[in-house]
């Protein structure tokens, strides 16, 4: 069935500012930040209030409209752009060596190198989420950070001295930063608790694909069809994803515009029925990071991005000195990473029913147990591939869930034009991890051997566990979540349905 458009799963509470009503039976002080994290509050249930279909002021629908708004379209778009964008990270991983061969390139400047990606996502993520809960639409931006991919990545395949590679590299980190907040963001508005975790967990696909299948597409391509055929890939890609976000409509976007058009009349409708007006809710980065549950959260992600990019720059290292690989066999031993992705849609869908507590601690714990695993040395390369083929397992169970807690968080604010703000949060905790995982590592391996490389990320994997044990939501968290966004679809569909009424009004009575 093609959702229509007052059924798209859209946060507007914020958008109009103070002339956002509230019912006062559906809030309570339990509502603030700090108060439904002790538990959850006694509230009376809105009353279904029906959605009139004013045929008479309905406007013709664009071009392709139930497509171009269909949920799958969306998360299709989303997938591709997280995977154009970590491809472009990962991608470069097996060539890297033969890349800084003629620039006296070793682990630590390979570590560098991956490095200094993620500290363009941290730069720039805290800029576009500001800038994107300001605004109407997620995918303008979007269409601009992914040319600015292009641009980066044609300078990269094309550089000649170590400098450009790094100036290369921090330009596609900040177009990533751009690609990463705006894209969950829009996945957000689209999405209600319900169904967040399984949505994000496919797009989510992209995420894991792009950044652990980056390396064997790589390989495979430096072999086949030579040194720039990796980057004409990624090229191509974003390209792809471009066009199709130019296609997409956010339904976001025009009710926006609507409620802000209306503004002043429906203050005025509000206020005579008797309906209090709710004074706009701001929540400041500050107060959503240092909040329990989303330290919870930006742990795990922190401990995800360490994790794998620990050994993006050690394991090609590891793997051709010790088996003397290509780098086209490198990249199919990075494959073992990317078999697993295909449970992240799965986690999502037990995180939308039991909460993100038990899936994460036990994710985390595996992940360490495995990495323990691949310290031991003397392996055959089989051995070595199964215990990567564990790692991407509990790694890819790691992030669906964080980004329904994510939600949860700005939602329980009551600052309903946080979620960009949020996952620029997210983002630079993620960009963070594959930081200081690269450049750890890098340093590690070069002085210790890939055993202690192993068991370094390990211990950290192990460190983090009661954070996230005693902060994570759990399924009675869940099941709030979910109640405060059916409440909060029931106010948005109110308000749409008032915004239909004034327009019959104006059209009955000649009004332009």
């Amino acid at each position: 069935m093609q959702p229509s458009h007052n059924d798209q799963q859209v946060d507007l509470a914020n958008t109009a500012g103070d002339l956002v009503p509230a019912n006062p039976s559906t809030f309570s002080d339990d509502d603030t930040l700090s108060g439904l994290e002790k538990g959850p509050s006694t509230t009376v249930s809105s009353p279904k209030i029906p959605i009139p279909e004013p045929a008479d002021v309905a406007e013709k629908e664009p071009f392709l409209y139930s497509l171009r708004t269909h949920k799958y379209f969306i998360t299709v778009t989303i997938l591709l752009s997280l995977f154009t964008d970590m491809v472009t990270y990962g991608i470069i991983i097996p060539i890297m060596p033969s890349i800084l061969e003629h620039m006296g390139g070793d682990s630590t400047k390979t570590g560098v190198l991956v490095a200094v990606y993620a500290a363009g996502i941290m730069s720039s993520s805290p800029i576009f989420g500001v800038l994107s809960d300001k605004m109407s639409s997620r995918r303008k931006p979007m269409i601009i950070g992914l040319t600015g991919l292009l641009i980066a990545t044609i300078i990269f395949m094309f550089a000649q001295v170590y400098w450009l590679l790094i100036v290369a590299r921090f330009f596609q980190g900040v177009s990533g930063g751009a690609v990463w907040t705006l894209g969950l963001a829009l996945m957000t508005d689209s999405f209600g608790a319900d169904e967040m975790g399984i949505q994000m967990g496919k797009a989510l696909i992209g995420h894991t694909m792009g950044m652990l299948g980056g390396p064997p597409i790589g390989g495979l391509l430096h072999d086949a069809f030579g040194p720039k055929a990796p980057f004409y890939f990624c090229l191509a890609f974003a390209a792809l994803v471009i066009v199709m976000l130019s296609l997409l409509i956010e339904v976001r976007g025009d009710e926006m515009q609507e409620i802000r058009k209306y503004a002043v009349e429906l203050r005025a409708r509000d206020l005579a029925n008797g309906i209090e007006v709710k004074e706009v809710v701001h929540t400041s980065l500050w107060k959503l990071v240092t909040t329990p549950r989303m330290i919870a959260a930006v742990t795990v992600t922190t401990l995800e991005a360490f994790d794998l990019s620990s050994l993006e720059p050690t394991l090609p290292y590891y793997l051709k000195d010790r088996f003397n690989l290509t780098e086209g066999q490198i990249g199919l031993v990075f494959i073992a990473f990317t078999l697993p992705t295909i449970v992240s849609p799965l986690a999502g869908w037990v995180s939308d029913r039991y909460g993100a507590k038990i899936l994460c601690c036990c994710a985390v714990i595996s992940a360490g147990c495995f990495m323990l695993v691949l310290s031991i040395e003397n392996k055959p390369l089989w051995g070595i591939v199964l215990t990567l083929v564990g790692i991407g397992l509990s790694t890819s169970s790691f992030i669906a869930p964080i980004l329904g807690e994510i939600s949860a968080v700005v939602r329980r604010t009551g600052d309903k034009a946080a979620y960009a703000r949020a996952f620029a949060i997210f983002n630079i905790a993620f960009s963070f991890g594959m930081l200081i995982g690269p450049i750890i590592a890098g340093y590690i391996y070069h002085g210790l051997g890939f055993k202690w490389n192993c068991i370094t990320t390990a211990c950290i994997l192990f460190a983090f566990v009661p954070i996230i044990f005693f902060w994570m939501g759990d399924r009675k968290a869940k099941m709030e979540d979910v109640a405060m966004y059916e409440r909060e679809e029931e106010e948005r569909k109110r308000i749409l349905a008032e915004i239909a009424i004034i327009k019959a009004e104006k059209k009955a009575a000649g009004e332009a």
